[in-house]
C-alpha cells in the first residue's frame, strides 16, 4: 500500500510533466509550477503524508529539470530560480499537509459516525430484544409462581395457565429464532438452496402459526401448476411465518389471503389482509430494522429478517395498499438452478 502511494505520486509528475509540455508555449515559464502544485494535491487527497511529501519534491525536481534553462540539467542558471524552488517546494508542503489533515479528519468523521450509529442499533436492539423477553419472560414466571402456590388436583385455571407458558414460550422461541437468523444473515452465512415447491413451504408455515390463525379466515390461492424455486425452505418459511404473525399483530381477526402466481421473471407470493393498511412514508419504512410501525407490539425485526432473505435469494420484496383497505405484502422469487 505505502509503495502504491509512491508509484502513485511518480506518475503523477510525470502526467503534470506531460501537460507542462503541451502547455508550455501558452503559459509563461512560472505559470507551470502551477501544474505541479495541483498535482500535489491530488496525491495528498489520497491521505498519506509520506507520498505527499515525495510529489512535492518530486514536483520541484521534474520542474528544475525539464524547464529551467538550462533545460534537462539540474543546473541552475539564474538565482531567482532558487527562491522559486523554495516558494514552490514550501507551497507544495503546505498544500500536501493541509490535504492529508483533511482526509484524516475526513476518516476520522466517518468512524465516529459508525461507531455512533453501530451504538445506536445496539441500543435499539437491547431495547427492544430486554421488551421482548420482559413480557413473556414475566407471563411464564408469573404462571408457573401460580401453579406452584394452586392446591393439588388442577383445575381449568391451571390448564390455561399451562397453555399461557406454553404460547409465550413459543414466542421466546420465535424472538431468539429471528435474533439468530438475522445474525446469520449479517455475517453472510451461505444459503442452502434447492429446487421447492413454494406451496409446501406456505402450508409448513401455516402449520407452524396454526395457533395464532385460529377462528381467523384464511384463503390460499395457490395454482398446481406452479414451478420449483431455488430456495432455502427453512428460511423462506421463517419469512411467511414473519408475514403471517405481521398480519396478525396488524390485522386482528381480519381474514388473511394468501396467493401464488408464476411470472415471467419467476415466482410471485403475497400476503394481503383487511386491517387498516399503511401510511404513505411507512411503505419502505416498515423492512427497516427495529422500526415498528404505529407502535405496534414487537422488536421490529419480523420484517427486517424477510427483506434480507428474500434479497440474499435475488428476489425482492415491497409492501402496498389495498385497495378497498388492508396492506399486501409482495415478494418475487427469481428462476434458475439451486445452489
Amino acid at each position: 500500500m505505502v509503495v502504491q502511494g509512491y508509484a502513485v505520486a511518480a506518475a503523477v509528475a510525470a502526467l503534470c510533466t506531460a501537460a507542462c509540455f503541451a502547455l508550455l508555449e501558452a503559459l509563461a515559464l512560472n505559470d507551470l509550477v502551477m501544474v505541479y502544485l495541483v498535482g500535489t494535491l491530488v496525491v495528498a487527497l489520497r491521505g498519506r503524508r509520506g507520498p505527499a511529501l515525495f510529489s512535492s519534491l518530486l514536483g520541484v525536481l521534474c520542474f528544475n529539470y525539464f524547464f529551467v534553462p538550462p533545460r534537462f540539467t539540474l543546473h541552475v542558471e539564474h538565482s531567482q530560480y532558487v527562491i522559486t524552488f523554495v516558494v514552490m517546494f514550501a507551497v507544495a508542503l503546505i498544500i500536501s499537509h493541509l490535504a492529508v489533515r483533511v482526509r484524516t479528519q475526513a476518516e476520522a468523521a466517518k468512524r465516529a459516525e459508525v461507531v455512533a450509529e453501530t451504538e445506536r442499533l445496539r441500543s435499539s436492539l437491547l431495547s427492544a430484544v430486554s421488551h421482548e423477553l420482559r413480557t413473556p419472560l414475566a407471563a411464564i414466571i408469573g404462571s408457573a409462581s401460580t401453579l406452584l402456590q394452586a392446591p393439588p388436583g388442577g383445575s381449568a385455571s391451571s390448564k390455561d395457565l399451562l397453555v399461557n407458558i406454553r404460547d409465550e414460550a413459543d414466542r421466546l422461541t420465535r424472538l431468539v429464532h429471528n435474533l439468530i437468523e438475522t445474525t446469520r444473515l449479517e455475517s453472510g452465512a451461505a444459503l442452502k438452496k434447492e429446487l421447492y415447491p413454494i406451496e409446501d413451504v406456505i402450508g409448513t408455515a401455516l402449520e407452524r402459526t396454526e395457533k395464532l390463525l385460529a377462528g381467523r379466515r384464511v384463503e390460499t390461492d395457490l395454482p398446481e401448476n406452479l414451478p420449483l424455486v431455488p430456495v432455502d425452505p427453512v428460511l423462506m418459511e421463517l419469512v411467511f411465518v414473519n408475514l403471517i404473525e405481521n398480519a396478525v399483530r396488524h390485522a386482528p381477526d381480519a381474514p388473511l389471503d394468501i396467493s401464488a402466481r408464476e411470472r415471467m421473471d419467476g415466482l410471485e407470493v403475497s400476503f394481503a389482509d383487511r386491517g387498516p393498511g399503511l401510511k404513505p412514508d411507512e411503505l419502505e419504512r416498515v423492512f427497516e430494522k427495529f422500526y415498528r410501525a404505529s407502535a405496534a407490539p414487537g422488536a421490529g425485526l419480523g420484517l427486517a429478517i424477510c427483506k434480507a432473505v428474500v434479497e440474499a435469494h435475488g428476489g425482492a420484496i415491497r409492501a402496498e395498499n389495498r385497495p378497498g383497505g388492508g396492506a399486501v405484502f409482495l415478494l418475487t422469487l427469481p428462476r434458475g438452478g439451486a445452489k
